[in-house]
């Protein structure tokens, strides 16, 4: 079992006493799934920005600090090509708990041409074909976060132009960035 810390203002109270701070234990879940190793609930399959920020305080954590600047949600919102962004993550990861925050903050505002789907896996990163937004072909992800972009061609069919795995391919650049590259180059013509 993983312990859980106190805020580091507590902490900071209790060391200065002398004191070793208590570790809270984590919330076990009723009758739910759970992560073999760190004993916590698991979001699996089709879910919402708001089911991800409710589920695990890490994400809205680290939210706060992933709002976009004005020049990346201009890019957001001038997209005006129809686009299905599909991010595979495990609630148990945390490259998916760093970088996912990028993506859940246009949930506030979001662009009407732009389709946000999160789909949560297990440690095995097996998603069924089903749980796949239609006419977006399923994929195998091998790591997570796996974010697909697919654009919506003529005749309603979805094209996978692109997609990013784990981090961003620049230093520095967050996983929003990285998909709004995608969906401005060339590829997504």
């Amino acid at each position: 079992m993983r312990p859980v810390f106190l805020a580091l203002g507590t902490m900071a109270l209790f060391a200065q006493q002398g004191v070793v701070a208590p570790a809270i234990p984590p919330e076990r879940p009723k009758g739910g799934l759970v992560d073999k190793y760190d004993e916590l609930p698991l979001l699996l399959g089709p879910t919402s920005a708001k089911a991800v920020l409710a589920h695990r305080g890490v994400f809205r954590d680290n939210l706060a600090a992933a709002q976009p600047s004005t020049k990346v949600k201009a890019r957001w919102m001038a997209i005006q090509q129809p686009f299905t962004v599909l991010v595979v993550f495990g609630s148990w990861c945390s490259d998916s708990q760093h970088q996912l925050p990028s993506l859940l903050a246009f949930d506030v505002a979001p662009n009407p041409f732009i389709e946000l789907h999160y789909l949560g896996v297990n440690r095995d990163k097996v998603l069924d074909p089903a749980a796949w937004p239609q006419g977006c072909t399923p994929q195998k992800p091998s790591r997570v976060p796996t974010v697909y972009v697919f654009s919506l061609q003529p005749g309603g069919a979805q094209k996978l132009v692109s997609y990013v795995v784990e981090t961003p391919p620049r230093a520095g650049q967050t996983m929003a960035e990285a998909v709004l590259d995608i969906m401005e180059g060339p590829l997504a013509r």
